[in-house]
């Protein structure tokens, strides 16, 4: 069966690693440590995709020094260290992923890694025009469409030590 065009959150957070922690550490915790558990959860519960974004200074300056014309004045190189995006069919969905007590475990854990005091997220759609070398589908949903994705979800509230 071919797969079914669908319309799905992608919820990213930007975060820092730890004043202290080397690359190598974090990196290494990130993908043999907590990607592998978190998986697991985030499988369970019906997420479709789960990404890492690591942006080591290495990877920074392939556009400070090899590129510096990209970036216009005015503009920024974000500073996060890493992004984590969740793709997820709806917000109850991720609301299942954060407030599992076995994800809860693990992310309480990770004070000794992760910087809890910066961090931004966001919210939105991908929509995808080249997939491995080849324009995908141009076909696009309507505005009303995407702007529709999880109006029909009511507002929760999490336990006060719920973390993500």
């Amino acid at each position: 069966m071919a797969p079914q065009k669908q319309l799905v959150l992608k919820l990213t957070s930007f975060r820092y690693k730890k004043e202290g922690i080397s690359w190598k550490d974090f990196h290494e915790y990130g993908t043999r440590q907590h990607a592998p558990k978190a998986a697991r959860i985030q499988e369970r519960h019906g997420a479709y995709k789960i990404t890492h974004v690591y942006t080591p200074p290495i990877t920074k300056s392939l556009i400070t020094e090899k590129i510096p014309w990209a970036v216009r004045p005015g503009w920024i190189v974000d500073d996060h260290d890493v992004s984590v995006s969740m793709y997820v069919p709806d917000p109850e969905t991720l609301q299942a992923i954060v407030t599992d007590p076995e994800f809860q475990s693990l992310v309480a854990g990770e004070d000794h890694i992760l910087d809890q005091e910066r961090a931004t997220v966001t919210a939105g759609w991908e929509e995808v025009f080249v997939d491995e070398g080849k324009i995908v589908d141009i076909d696009r949903e309507s505005w009303e469409a995407f702007t529709a994705m999880g109006q029909g979800s009511k507002k929760t509230d999490a336990p006060e030590d719920v973390r993500i």
